[in-house]
């Protein structure tokens, strides 16, 4: 029987706490912008945090033994094009993140329409990832990763 001290843990098992950190982290960029005064550093802040979030998680879904490694072990066939298309969530938000980074960078403030369309796409853009995610993982693991909170 194995150790359990020694055998790695499953890439699922460790889901749900970079999770429950992008979605923080998404709901706190999202409560900053639809606050009437918030400010640009408010916002610079609530896009730091959510930017360190999102690239825990992708490091956790791409990277060597990750989430994606193990969806594609588990169940091929049905994971394949999901993760394929997770990971052009990945590179879509990640442009978004900085397209908004550059705006903030340049100057422009929370009434600045470019900026409020960047951001409303970004938080449209993290949400949707996020139900993607979590119906691949109902529908190969059977595991509720609450998407909809």
């Amino acid at each position: 029987m194995p150790d359990p001290a020694t055998t790695p843990s499953r890439a699922i098992d460790r889901v749900q706490p970079q999770r429950d950190q992008l979605r923080e982290a998404h709901l706190g960029l999202a409560r900053a912008c639809d606050m009437s005064d918030v400010s640009r550093e408010m916002l610079i802040d609530g896009l730091d945090l959510l930017r360190a979030a999102f690239e825990v998680h992708v490091a956790y879904a791409e990277g060597e033994g990750g989430l994606f490694e193990e969806l594609l072990d588990d169940a091929p066939t049905e994971a394949a094009p999901e993760v394929d298309r997770l990971k052009r969530d990945h590179q879509v938000i990640a442009s978004t993140i900085g397209r908004a980074s550059g705006l903030l960078t340049e100057g422009a403030g929370p009434s600045d329409d470019r900026l409020v369309d960047v951001t409303t796409e970004l938080l449209r853009l993290v949400a949707q990832h996020r139900r993607r995610g979590a119906e691949l993982l109902y529908n190969v693991y059977g595991v509720d990763t609450g998407a909809g909170d």
